[in-house]
């Protein structure tokens, strides 16, 4: 079951980077799928709605939540990644004047301390939530990139 759910999720990802205007070729690349698969998404061959459902009810909760559920579905940690930021149009955000330094949020390569500064390595974030969860102070959180 979780394959398929991961599929609904891909099929929403596609629906929404064709109406951004990708092709199907660059569809394919971003949620690691064949163009054929591509092609079932969005003619609405393929998944069954009841899939779909639930795949739209993890797009509608907070990305810290829908963001672990993702990454639970898939070992593939970069195609989690862009199906997040596709889904919820997100980014990681450090507020500083809320955080006090505990370290606790350093449990990946992304993020570093530095005196009393927390820097976010954009390219290296998996979106996981993990630094989120377990931030005391909530000074971490998603925030969108923009509105589509």
């Amino acid at each position: 079951m979780p394959e398929h759910i991961l599929s609904g999720i891909k099929a929403i990802v596609s629906m929404k980077l064709r109406r951004k205007g990708l092709t199907q070729k660059e569809i394919a690349k971003i949620i690691k799928s064949d163009r054929s698969i591509v092609s079932h998404y969005l003619s609405g061959r393929y998944p069954k709605e009841k899939i779909l459902k639930i795949a739209k009810t993890i797009g509608e909760i907070p990305p810290e939540y829908g963001a672990r559920i993702i990454h639970s579905l898939t070992d593939d940690k970069e195609l989690a990644k862009n199906l997040i930021k596709e889904l919820y149009n997100i980014k990681l955000s450090w507020d500083k004047d809320s955080c006090i330094f505990c370290g606790t949020c350093l449990m990946c390569e992304a993020l570093t301390l530095d005196y009393l500064t927390i820097n976010i390595d954009y390219n290296s974030c998996i979106l996981c939530g993990n630094c989120i969860i377990n931030c005391p102070t909530n000074s971490l959180k998603f925030v969108r990139e923009s509105y589509d």
